[in-house]
């Protein structure tokens, strides 16, 4: 069972109080309980949530799409920033990351754990109604969220890559959420560039680095035509292909 870093943990860690005006980035989805929220920001208020609508329990709310509009308060405004389980589902987090660092003083980003993201789902006919399918992780996340203890490291989840064999995790024991917490600013490593295979060398280090609480298996297997598969196998032989100009192990 899924287990998420819990209110009381997070008023301990930040030692929020009363006094303290708490702004909260994107979580109608998600709301917090027992943290009292001045203001919560979304592109959708929590009534209007699909999975699990609720009345809004913040003070205020402001509708903002923070993949491309400012955050309209002013400079450390707010004494603490709440973002969880949001960054990781948008096509571009960059900026309200920039944005949040900008109108608090302090703060707490919470995602997912890469592994947590990896893990193939159990093999499912029901849940899209759209035939069989197994998929690594939350199927409409976009990005890893890694915490090195001073700043994150954001890398895109490539799915194709997370398809093939070396990567193909079937079984995760590592911590389930990426917890940051930060002050002043928020530092962090934006993958870039269209190497695929540098990404891929990332995603290696990742795996050897979590080796023990990675469990790998088959969660899929692919069928071609013969003639493409017996061609693939030749080209495999024969060391031909982008990845033998590319990738250090196969040198």
């Amino acid at each position: 069972m899924q287990v998420f870093i819990t209110d009381e943990e997070i008023i301990n860690k930040l030692k929020i109080s009363s006094r303290d005006k708490v702004l909260d980035v994107g979580g109608s989805m998600r709301q917090h309980p027992l943290i009292e929220i001045d203001t919560l920001v979304d592109v959708i208020r929590p009534e209007d949530a699909p999975y699990g609508p609720s009345k809004l329990k913040a003070k205020n709310f402001v509708k903002v799409d923070i993949t491309k509009n400012k955050l309209p308060f002013k400079d450390k405004y707010f004494d603490i920033c709440l973002c969880t389980h949001v960054l990781e589902d948008l096509s571009d987090p960059f900026f309200v990351i920039e944005e949040m660092a900008r109108v608090a003083k302090k703060g707490l980003i919470v995602t997912p754990s890469m592994g947590e993201d990896m893990n193939f789902s159990k093999f499912d006919f029901t849940d899209w109604l759209t035939g069989a399918r197994r998929a690594p992780g939350q199927a409409h996340h976009k990005w890893f969220f890694l915490n090195d203890g001073k700043s994150l490291e954001i890398l895109p989840k490539i799915y194709p890559v997370l398809y093939t064999k070396d990567f193909q995790v079937t079984g995760w024991s590592g911590e389930n959420e990426m917890k940051y917490f930060w002050q002043g600013k928020i530092d962090y490593d934006e993958f870039s560039g269209l190497d695929v295979h540098k990404l891929i060398d990332r995603y290696e280090v990742f795996m050897n680095k979590s080796s023990k609480y990675i469990k790998k298996g088959t969660a899929v297997i692919f069928i071609d035509n013969p003639f493409n598969i017996l061609r693939a196998f030749a080209k495999l032989f024969f060391k031909k292909g982008e990845g033998y100009k590319h990738r250090k192990k196969t040198e």
